[in-house]
């Protein structure tokens, strides 16, 4: 009978081990390696004319040049952003879907919502941070005040009872509104759009008096009176912070890119560098800061790192913030 030294078998076993994880890895290291060879799309989900839609097309005209492939913008509106999610969250992982989600549907949604049937850790891998926006505070212009004292008098005449827009329930701007209103001693007629665009047209018609959205290109058409940041922004440097405006309050909404859970690892870490490259080019970083954005780029583990100390940070606040809030 041939025999099998214990050496050689051991030797041919972690051949045999080898071969089959090469097999197994092949097919993702494939796919990486020929992707993209078709066209790649990055579902924004809010209405056009916010931050959001502002970065993502951004990002998609350097990848199309970049990447040698079509990169288009879809806009699927609808749930303060959880369509676009549930949408792309079914697609398949192939790496050519894509979505951009911000800090409401991501963080805070899942935290008051008990039937937001989105898991943002299961259902989704993070590719990148785009970056983080502060949200305006935005008054009407047929209401006659330039500065938040101005804002505060004009709501005693009216018995501190105003109507404000914000971008929909669970976001940013939801809560820096009633934080906003807390502050004031305003007693808010808390109105709920789809975006920051259709919240300046009834400003600019005064139908609001006053929003609190992210702050993004359309922001501009309305009487800007704070931006809840820590420093002035670039786009208006003669609009004060809100600190500075002696309100305590600083909050900022980010934007990020994710994939439907399961797409290849090697997939992601190509666009990651590829859009991380163009968040740390100079003329990126001054594009975006004209209009109120700071990029943040880094690997994916960035987001997942941002949204567990946001849950820690802000779970408390949003809760209370929800028991108080008219709805």
């Amino acid at each position: 009978m041939l025999g099998i030294s214990t050496r050689t078998g051991s030797i041919l076993r972690w051949n045999l081990i080898a071969a089959v994880a090469a097999v197994v890895c092949l097919p993702q290291s494939a796919a990486a390696q020929e992707w993209p060879s078709r066209t790649i799309t990055i579902t924004q989900t809010f209405p056009g004319g916010g931050m959001m839609d502002f970065a993502a097309r951004a990002i998609a005209h350097d990848l199309t040049e970049k990447l040698g492939q079509t990169v288009v913008v879809e806009t699927k509106v609808g749930g303060a952003g959880l369509l676009g999610l549930q949408t792309v969250g079914r697609m398949a992982p192939d790496g050519y879907n894509f979505v951009v989600s911000a800090i409401g549907p991501m963080v805070f949604r899942p935290l008051i919502d008990k039937n937001f049937n989105v898991d943002p850790d299961k259902d989704f891998e993070p590719v990148i941070m785009i970056g983080a926006t502060p949200n305006g505070v935005l008054a009407s212009p047929k209401i006659g005040v330039s500065t938040v004292a101005e804002l505060k008098a004009y709501a005693a005449k009216q018995g501190n009872k105003l109507n404000i827009g914000h971008p929909g329930p669970g976001t940013m701007g939801l809560y820096c509104g009633v934080m906003l209103a807390e502050k004031l001693g305003i007693e808010g007629n808390f109105i709920s759009y789809r975006g920051s665009t259709q919240i300046v047209q009834d400003l600019l018609g005064g139908q609001l008096e006053l929003g609190t959205p992210a702050f993004g290109p359309s922001s501009m058409s309305a009487k800007v009176l704070a931006v809840s940041s820590e420093e002035r922004l670039d786009a208006v440097p003669n609009v004060p912070t809100l600190k500075q405006a002696g309100v305590d309050i600083t909050c900022a909404t980010w934007n990020a890119i994710y994939a439907p859970a399961g797409t290849p690892k090697p997939i992601i870490a190509k666009l990651n560098a590829a859009i991380d490259a163009f968040l740390k080019k100079p003329e990126t970083k001054k594009l975006l800061a004209e209009i109120g954005m700071a990029p943040w780029g880094g690997p994916p583990e960035r987001v997942t790192k941002q949204m567990v100390e946001d849950r820690k940070t802000w779970s408390a606040i949003v809760t209370r913030l929800e028991s108080t809030t008219p709805k």
